[in-house]
């Protein structure tokens, strides 16, 4: 019966062996679908920054993660943040910003034309920083770009790369 015993166990021990290694086998990354980590992995190596259904190219020097379905946030190496969101369409991007300079305190504004884009820019300034807001709609998609305690030695540094965000953005999905 010991024999039996042994023999059953060295069986069992086989099968198991010849089980793991097939499946170690075939869980190389042609046969495995795994959409979240192929939309991550997608995301990481297309240099592509998504924000809702738009999307556009990683910035130098920025980190980006998803906020929500609707909002980024990208944030260099000293800790300045800029968030991306697609907002509301079913108020003109014009009403948008007269409702938002309406309800909010805010020092200055200004509307500038950038690229053939109608920009609305709202700051909100302290003795040595500032916090601002830009709307503007796209491709019939209206959004917001916001930056809270931006050091007012990088106003360029923080406004150029909300314009080249504002130049580079583009719907990529209907979803």
């Amino acid at each position: 019966m010991k024999k039996l015993y042994a023999l059953l166990a060295i069986l069992i021990v086989i099968y198991v062996v010849f089980n793991v290694s097939g499946m170690a086998a075939s869980l190389d990354n042609n046969n495995v679908t795994d959409n979240v980590t192929d939309n991550v992995t997608e995301n990481l190596t297309d240099n592509t920054i998504y924000v809702g259904a738009s999307s556009f190219p990683t910035l130098d020097d920025f980190n980006d993660s998803y906020l929500n379905d609707t909002t980024t946030s990208l944030v260099d190496k000293d800790g300045m943040a800029i968030y991306v969101s697609e907002i509301d369409n079913s108020e003109s991007i014009e009403n948008i910003y007269n409702n938002f300079i309406g309800s909010t305190a805010h020092t200055s504004t200004q509307t500038i034309d950038q690229n053939g884009v109608t920009t609305y820019f709202v700051y909100n300034t302290g003795s040595e920083s500032y916090d601002a807001d830009i709307f503007f709609n796209k491709n019939g998609q209206n959004y917001q770009i916001s930056g809270d305690g931006i050091p007012l030695s990088n106003s360029d540094y923080f406004i150029n790369h909300c314009k080249t965000i504002i130049d580079t953005l583009n719907i990529t999905s209907t979803s």
